[in-house]
């Protein structure tokens, strides 16, 4: 072999080299890669082909969940998103069965009511907020109330607040406090939920709020059961859940009702003569979180998504289609939320928060006394 053959040789080695390295060092851009710069729109990424099962509420709410979180959340990541629609306690049975292993949802929304039985039940995993992007920038107030036993267990969404709705039409002088609802000019007319269902027990700790008590008081429950005896006779309702309230409201059953700000306005954006009054002593919070199933195959998406319902972008969007306030201190609400719904730390401090973990083992106790009181 010539000496120029050889030379040609060695350079064509040495270009074959150069060609492999480059091909090590290029960038993956195709579905599921990492890189920020995904042409698929998903930074983060890691998604593509992957399902997250999130629980929602149904209807509405879950309309506007989906439009505000889920739709920018598929988009940034490439996964998608199944929603389960339902309520709390259901969720949680089924959580209880699968007893962290493979559980049926890897991200469910609970109330406070909720949040204490799946905490002591060992169905949560506790939460790193440092793995949430704007975790920071969330109420401390809602953060305290998303979590149970001292632990940081949720992600605080929505704060809805339990008050009065009453007809417009019906009621000239608004109600003012808890008590207003034993008025003799209301008598026949009244909603008066049981306490199995969220607006009546915090009724109830409203009363007992205004009354200068507290719940794990036996003498100041007493004290407010002995005011809701005024009611005997002049209850025309006792609406057990969302739908049925609703119904009593918009045929004119009930005048007056303890119901949360949020549904209200909703009504009254849909033409029905709704007031709402935040009672002087204090209204009661109603928190919505997220949290995480203990032995999720999905934590990194999870996590993700956690991430997406901390966005001020999204909450906006979600508070104003719901009507009820959203925990990042940044959010920016149009002029109209702003001049109905009440929201911010100091008013949240100002709630009359339920401490489930002290009340729920009375509530079987507490139905059964209002029971007596109203059958």
């Amino acid at each position: 072999m010539s000496a120029r053959s050889r030379s040609r040789r060695l350079v064509a080695a040495l270009l074959a080299m150069f060609a492999l390295t480059l091909s090590a060092c290029a960038v993956d851009t195709g579905p599921g890669a990492s890189s920020g710069s995904n042409s698929g729109g998903s930074p983060g990424g890691g998604g593509a082909g992957r399902t997250l099962t999130v629980t929602a509420f149904a209807g509405a709410w879950s309309d506007t969940f989906t439009q505000a979180f889920v739709v920018p959340f598929e988009k940034r990541t490439g996964a998608k998103v199944q929603l389960v629609p339902g309520g709390g306690s259901d969720w949680l049975v089924k959580l209880r069965a699968a007893a962290g292993t493979n559980p049926p949802y890897d991200l469910m929304a609970f109330t406070p009511d909720i949040t204490v039985q799946a905490a002591r039940a060992g169905v949560l995993t506790e939460l790193d907020p440092k793995r949430i992007e704007g975790f920071s920038d969330l109420s401390p107030v809602l953060v305290q109330h998303a979590g149970a036993d001292g632990k940081t267990y949720g992600l605080p969404l929505t704060t809805g607040s339990t008050g009065l709705a009453y007809r417009k039409d019906k009621i000239s002088t608004p109600p003012q406090n808890w008590s207003d609802l034993t008025k003799p000019e209301y008598c026949g007319h009244v909603g008066l939920p049981p306490l199995t269902y969220n607006p009546g027990l915090e009724m109830l700790a409203g009363l007992v709020h205004e009354q200068g008590g507290s719940m794990d008081d036996q003498a100041s429950v007493d004290k407010a059961f002995a005011t809701l005896a005024k009611l005997k006779g002049c209850t025309s309702a006792f609406p057990a859940d969302s739908g049925s309230m609703q119904t009593a409201i918009q045929n004119g059953d009930v005048w007056i009702v303890p119901w949360w700000d949020g549904r209200a306005f909703a009504l009254e954006q849909k033409g029905v003569p709704v007031g709402f009054v935040y009672p002087k002593s204090g209204a009661v919070g109603a928190l919505t979180s997220y949290y995480l199933a203990k032995g999720s195959a999905n934590q990194d998406l999870a996590y993700q998504f956690l991430t997406e319902l901390t966005r001020p972008e999204n909450q906006k969007v979600f508070a104003e289609g719901t009507w009820y306030a959203a925990s990042n201190d940044k959010n920016q609400y149009s002029q109209t939320f702003r001049d109905r719904i009440k929201y911010g730390d100091q008013t949240y401090r100002d709630f009359a928060w339920i401490d489930y973990a002290k009340v729920s083992p009375q509530l079987t106790t507490l139905q059964r006394k209002w029971n007596e009181q109203f059958s």
